[in-house]
């Protein structure tokens, strides 16, 4: 069994959770290769794999993401999931539409599009495409609203002020985990945070967005507030900070998603016999 992990940065960097899964994967006898798009051209032909882990999220990496589901080689988490999660606003579209419990949130081009919904409450101001809350605002009345903010795509959500920490909820596989933290955070033990038990509520709330969204590996961030929990945000493929042993439950998923594939008897098309490499275009 061969797994290709994708890797965001260049090839001197360390990811300690992809680090902790590739040892795991060697302990299980599978051979792992690690693919840096940074540094590779889209044209390099990809190697023979049963699957892929698609950490690198940026548009290098989704490219060879692109590529890899289209030679049929499955990825976690899965290509298409990926996509739509590094869309903000359309994954919260997606979830709502779903009959999820999500903020109102709207698309906006400009500071007359954000004061309408200032009449109703605070909002937050978000990229449609940030990550790690980059270029987060919460705008509470049109004092707060910037100028303009460039050629980059936003969209406001509906702010609703928590009643308590941060709360990143991680799903692995059927493993479900609450991480309690400050934000912003600073310090190392502020960003690994405490892990809290995870109400039945909440947890059925978790685990649904997945079912939505066709994934069983990732993050989403919930709030409460007046007692009821809200959606704020999903990541397709998290840091899992906090989260016990996370490179090793992500390995059984791996384990779990190349043993699903190899029952289908027609092997991928960039996945030949002979373990040479296969050109994709």
């Amino acid at each position: 069994m061969r797994v290709i992990l994708l890797r965001s940065g260049s090839s001197g960097d360390s990811n300690p959770l992809l680090d902790a899964l590739e040892a795991e994967l060697r302990l299980a006898k599978v051979a792992t290769i690690s693919l840096f798009p940074a540094e590779m051209d889209s044209s390099v032909p990809i190697p023979r794999a049963d699957v892929a882990v698609l950490k690198d999220k940026t548009p290098a990496g989704l490219e060879w993401g692109r590529r890899l589901h289209e030679a049929g080689i499955p990825t976690v988490s899965p290509y298409p999931v990926t996509v739509l999660c590094r869309d903000k606003l359309r994954t919260n579209q997606v979830l709502a539409q779903a009959g999820l419990p999500v903020p109102e949130c709207r698309p906006v081009t400009g500071p007359e599009d954000l004061l309408p919904m200032l009449v109703d409450g605070p909002v937050i101001l978000k990229p449609r495409r940030g990550s790690r809350g980059r270029g987060i605002q919460v705008i509470h009345d049109s004092t707060d609203v910037p100028a303009s903010w460039g050629a980059e795509e936003m969209f406001a959500q509906r702010y609703y002020e928590p009643e308590t920490l941060d709360r990143k909820i991680y799903r692995i596989g059927e493993d479900v985990f609450c991480v309690e933290r400050v934000w912003p955070p600073v310090t190392l033990e502020e960003k690994r945070g405490r892990l809290i038990e995870l109400d039945a509520t909440t947890r059925e709330l978790a685990m649904e967005c997945g079912r939505v969204l066709g994934t069983d590996v990732y993050g989403v961030d919930v709030i409460e507030h007046e007692g009821r929990p809200w959606v704020v945000d999903l990541s397709s493929f998290p840091g899992f900070k906090g989260v016990p042993e996370a490179g090793a439950r992500i390995a059984k998923v791996v384990l779990r998603v190349a043993a699903e594939a190899r029952k289908d008897d027609t092997p991928p098309e960039s996945a030949p016999d002979n373990g040479t490499l296969c050109p994709v275009p």
